[in-house]
């Protein structure tokens, strides 16, 4: 009697500690979180920009949307390297606040786009 009784309470304890690190390693689910609708509406150009007299480059990029809240990125082109980069805008805007970006002095914007936040 004494040994079954031993036995069913050893078989419960693994049982229940089975029960617990199956627990454990399961992954725990995060709740939905909402998410912004994108922007709609939005236009994007490049414009000339200055810096004093004589520095002039094709590197400002803008974005305007009707609705949402973003971003501004740029496709830069480093004329005399020939190589390419990415530059975000260091804040978010919402709409229609303009998001303008621009690419270092010597690159020229290829192409403007909208990173929703």
């Amino acid at each position: 009697q004494e040994k079954l009784m031993l036995k069913r309470t050893m078989v419960t304890l693994a049982t229940a500690v089975l029960g617990l690190s199956a627990l454990a390693a399961a992954p725990a689910q995060a709740a939905p979180v909402a998410q912004a609708d994108p922007p709609t509406g939005c236009v994007t150009w490049i414009e000339w920009l200055h810096e004093g007299p004589n520095v002039h480059w094709y590197g400002g990029g803008n974005v305007q949307c009707d609705t949402g809240t973003y971003q501004a990125k740029v496709v830069c082109l480093d004329v005399q390297s020939g190589m390419g980069g990415v530059v975000y805008s260091n804040y978010t805007v919402e709409a229609p606040e303009v998001a303008r970006v621009a690419c270092n002095p010597g690159s020229v914007a290829q192409s403007v786009h909208v990173v929703p936040a």
